[in-house]
């Protein structure tokens, strides 16, 4: 028998939702999603030919003073006029690979804009993605300012070697005052 520090397995979605997450698309039809994320699904809407990113980063540049610059946002989105038709492809590709053979009964019932946006909110949160928080904590992240060092070399050295044991001080109700 082996023991291991970290199971990845023990967390898995599979756990909650085994026979995947079986959602209804139809009146009488559903689709079932894999019940984690896989990584390759993230690939259309990364690409480098959508530049989702480079968008972002441009409309995270697109903030002055007074917070963002509409101006800005509309001029980095107009420098890329083919993004609404890539990104629905990319759209598309990634429910292709998240549905596999599925993805053509999810076609058929020919899902509106809002139901892709739905879906795609609810999945998000099933999944455990915090889309806002990633951007938010990765533009925050940037700085100017020096590395902060070390305060002290040796600074676990006080620590106990009996982690847990009862502290030696006493209990305010013993105090003589």
């Amino acid at each position: 028998m082996s023991s291991y520090a970290i199971d990845i397995t023990a967390a898995r979605r599979e756990v909650q939702y085994p026979n995947g997450i079986i959602t209804k698309i139809g009146k009488d039809s559903a689709v079932t999603f894999p019940a984690e994320l896989p990584l390759e699904a993230l690939d259309p809407i990364l690409s480098e030919e959508l530049d989702l990113v480079g968008l972002i980063g441009d409309i995270v540049q697109a903030e002055g003073p007074e917070g963002l610059e509409t101006s800005k946002v509309v001029a980095a989105i107009f420098r890329r006029p083919a993004l609404p038709r890539k990104f629905l492809a990319a759209v598309r590709e990634t429910y292709a690979i998240l549905l596999g053979d599925e993805f053509e009964d999810f076609q058929k019932v020919k899902p509106s804009i809002g139901d892709y946006v739905r879906l795609t909110t609810a999945l998000t949160k099933v999944y455990g993605l915090e889309l806002g928080k990633l951007l938010r904590s990765a533009a925050s992240s940037e700085s100017d300012s020096p590395t902060s060092s070390q305060t002290s070399p040796d600074s676990t050295e006080s620590t106990r070697d009996e982690s847990g044991s009862a502290l030696d001080t006493p209990n305010s109700s013993d105090s003589d005052a």
